[in-house]
């Protein structure tokens, strides 16, 4: 599998969360997390919004993101 892109990084996120359906192949941007907990929240939340059948990964943006 090919490496995911970050996709419009906003500054102050640390994680952008990727989202993909059961029936395609390619992961869409979903969301951004400030931190490890906030990340773990929102891909628990999406999980229930969205359905147990779709699949979260995540990415750790580069440092120049971090600081707001």
């Amino acid at each position: 599998m090919s490496r995911l892109k970050e996709y419009n990084p906003i500054n102050g996120k640390i994680y952008q969360i990727f989202v993909k359906c059961p029936n395609e192949k390619t992961y869409k941007h979903c969301d951004y997390a400030k931190d490890n907990i906030e990340k773990i929240y929102l891909i628990a939340k999406h999980r229930k919004a969205y359905g147990e059948k779709f699949v979260f990964k995540t990415v750790l943006l580069p440092k120049k993101y971090w600081k707001k």
